[in-house]
């Protein structure tokens, strides 16, 4: 048995141990993990589909294209002088270096913050996902669109290590071709070392009956940077974990969120933000729209540890209620173990403002239309520091077209 074999045995045996995750769990209330149960068995995986016309396809990036969790090289368009590679690919390889590369990224001790069962089960699962690694002082040229395209259960790993003052931008897409249910179980391990920089985006529009669980750990090095965006479209039940480590002095972070939901669907983002180093910074706004019998949950939580002097922390969650069945749960939390800190986070639940819709009425905007305008700016707060046009444009059109009565909007919107 090598390396990574026995790293994936303990896996599984973690796994056994764990459990899925149930609502005893401080981290799970609100999210019923056991309409996962019967998901968790993988079969024969389909990898024929055509990609043509999904995703974003006006948007100019390299591609690395996963059909239900396995790399299709044929549909990818990688760079030549970076360091992109499956995880199959990696596994294949008689290196030693390799090997202890993919045993690292496999690894899990039971110990990590927000740990779960469906984690131990993703490393003792996956066969597949991105390899990236940027060179020190490197920078990618054009974003690295990582498009995962499913129809049935599937699990993948990916793994990002930006060298010193490297810088990058990464977007991964998540869409399915089937309305059957299936789940998705995807982890991204992120090294950010000393002045690199990451741009990440991570869209979910999986589809109405799909499942979708993910985790997204990252640990930041000196003065390195990380700006997330998250939006939530798709699926029925889609919970994912964002877990950031500011290691070193001069680390900073940047997350936002989006969701827009309708129906019963039901999203779950649990954050947590250490601050390890002094003089970090880290920067938090989620913004929820619920319409239907929708559910949202929102977990934000930023740990000063001692010793992390000067730390600089903001969180903030507005939750936007377009039906009284629609819902939500939200939790700010700061912990901090440390003076001379400045630290701040806030929560809004509510409707439309009634001054607001008035004032519009009084311009000859119609009822509808202005609830669709005073809906669309809430949203589209949270997009305005996506760095690239065409990602925003298609978040907006997508996160639009859910909207009731956009049609007509349409006399408005340039």
């Amino acid at each position: 048995m090598n390396l990574v074999e026995k790293t994936r045995k303990d896996a599984f045996a973690l796994f056994q141990k764990a459990g899925l995750p149930s609502r005893r769990d401080e981290n799970w209330k609100y999210t019923d993990s056991s309409r996962l149960a019967g998901l968790l068995e993988a079969g024969e995986v389909n990898t024929d589909i055509a990609i043509e016309g999904l995703g974003i396809t006006d948007l100019n990036a390299y591609r690395m294209v996963f059909i239900n969790g396995v790399f299709d090289e044929g549909q990818s368009n990688l760079p030549d002088d970076v360091s992109i590679l499956s995880l199959a690919a990696l596994q294949a390889s008689t290196s030693n270096d390799d090997s202890e590369a993919l045993a690292k990224l496999f690894h899990i001790s039971g110990d990590e913050p927000l740990f779960n069962g469906l984690m131990a089960l993703n490393a003792a699962m996956a066969s597949d996902g991105a390899a990236v690694c940027l060179a020190d002082n490197s920078v990618l040229d054009k974003p690295l669109y990582i498009l995962h395209v499913s129809n049935q259960n599937n699990v993948v790993r990916h793994g990002l290590m930006l060298g010193t003052n490297a810088q990058a931008q990464v977007v991964e897409h998540f869409i399915s071709t089937s309305e059957d249910k299936a789940l998705s179980n995807c982890v991204t391990a992120i090294i950010l070392k000393d002045g690199a920089s990451l741009e990440h985006s991570r869209l979910q529009q999986e589809g109405e009956k799909q499942s979708h669980v993910a985790r997204v750990e990252v640990k930041q090095l000196r003065d390195s940077s990380y700006k997330f965006h998250g939006v939530e479209l798709g699926a029925l039940l889609s919970r994912t974990d964002l877990v950031v480590s500011l290691a070193e002095q001069g680390a900073s972070c940047e997350l936002n969120g989006l969701f827009v939901l309708d129906g019963r669907q039901h999203v779950d983002h649990h954050t947590r933000v250490d601050h390890h180093a002094a003089y970090c910074t880290s920067r938090e706004n989620y913004r929820t729209v619920l319409g239907g019998r929708s559910h949202g949950v929102f977990n934000g939580k930023v740990v000063v540890h001692e010793g992390a002097i000067k730390t600089d922390s903001s969180q903030s969650n507005g939750n936007l209620l377009l039906s009284k069945h629609a819902s939500c749960d939200t939790k700010p939390e700061l912990e901090i173990y440390n003076d001379d800190v400045k630290c701040a986070h806030g929560a809004t639940v509510g409707q439309l403002d009634d001054k607001q819709l008035f004032y519009l009425r009084s311009r000859g905007i119609s009822q509808e239309a202005a609830q669709e305008l005073l809906t669309f700016a809430f949203a589209d707060e949270v997009l305005a520091d996506m760095s690239d046009q065409a990602i925003r444009l298609y978040v907006e059109k997508e996160a639009f077209a859910k909207l009731p009565h956009s049609s007509d909007l349409d006399g408005y919107m340039g």
